[in-house]
């Protein structure tokens, strides 16, 4: 038998055992262009989401793809710890006021407190970025809806882990605290201090940030407040309308789409798409 016939034999075998069964239309919606984020919580049992928590505050940072949720504490669970969750507020916010041997209470000038209450009930939530340079471009969000493919662009996706900023707080308070004493402190002979430094060792001692990448700098730009939508909610049936395609002249083919994708690469060094 001819060699190409044989070959074409057996290509023809091959489509067989993986036949086409239905082809689709694509449409690609760009209403939320620029505003998808996936959010991944990489360190949360698969089991243990956050479906049913209480979201009091999330913010969002675009230009450099940084977003923070607050997420409430349920501090009347058996499992909560009460003693820890006041020692932890009483380290990071202080006492809300002061008691005199009267028994009357003396308010304290008003601060901006990083717990609502006397209890830390509450968790933070930071994002970093998974996508490194413009790799987002590669990744879109599809829906299926009456045999059409809808596909939205991925702004980026992120990994959201519980932040410990409040450690800093303490060390930042810790720290006011000690400069003030040494502000109240009366003068001392600048000589004398010197011989005695001289006489005696002195402990050094080393602090590291409890922040993973304090120290490094990113843009400035100030925080946009976000308002939170329940999966469930009217506004959030709202919002997944504008994932589909409303101008069905938006047809991108499948053929073209998916090799325009497959064509880009990756420069590791720029970090671009070409």
């Amino acid at each position: 038998m001819d060699t190409k016939i044989k070959q074409e034999l057996i290509e023809h075998d091959h489509e067989d055992d993986d036949p086409v069964v239905q082809e689709i239309e694509v449409f690609l919606s760009k209403s939320l262009e620029n505003k998808i984020y996936l959010l991944q919580y990489p360190i949360r049992p698969q089991d243990r989401t956050y479906d049913d928590s209480i979201f009091l505050s999330a913010k969002i940072k675009p230009k450099i793809n940084k977003v923070e949720l607050e997420i409430g504490l349920d501090t009347r669970n058996d499992n909560y710890s009460k003693e820890k969750g006041e020692q932890y507020a009483l380290n990071v916010d202080g006492k809300q006021n002061v008691q005199t041997k009267s028994g009357s209470r003396i308010k304290q000038e008003p601060q901006v407190n990083y717990y609502r209450s006397n209890l830390m009930d509450k968790q933070v939530l930071c994002s970093t970025n998974a996508t490194l340079g413009q790799m987002n471009r590669l990744y879109h969000l599809g829906l299926l809806k009456d045999n059409k493919l809808h596909l939205n662009p991925v702004q980026a996706i992120l990994q959201m882990k519980p932040s410990f900023d409040y450690f800093d707080l303490v060390e930042k308070k810790n720290k006011d605290l000690k400069d003030s004493k040494e502000m109240n402190e009366p003068e001392i002979d600048i000589e004398e201090d010197l011989e005695n430094e001289l006489e005696k060792a002195e402990l050094v001692t080393m602090k590291y940030s409890n922040h993973p990448h304090k120290g490094v700098s990113e843009p400035e730009q100030n925080w946009i407040n976000l308002e939170y939508c329940d999966q469930n909610s009217l506004d959030s049936d709202q919002l997944k309308q504008n994932l589909y395609c409303k101008n069905q002249q938006n047809l991108v083919k499948q053929n073209i789409f998916f090799s325009s994708l497959k064509n880009k690469k990756f420069d590791i060094n720029t970090q671009n798409l070409t």
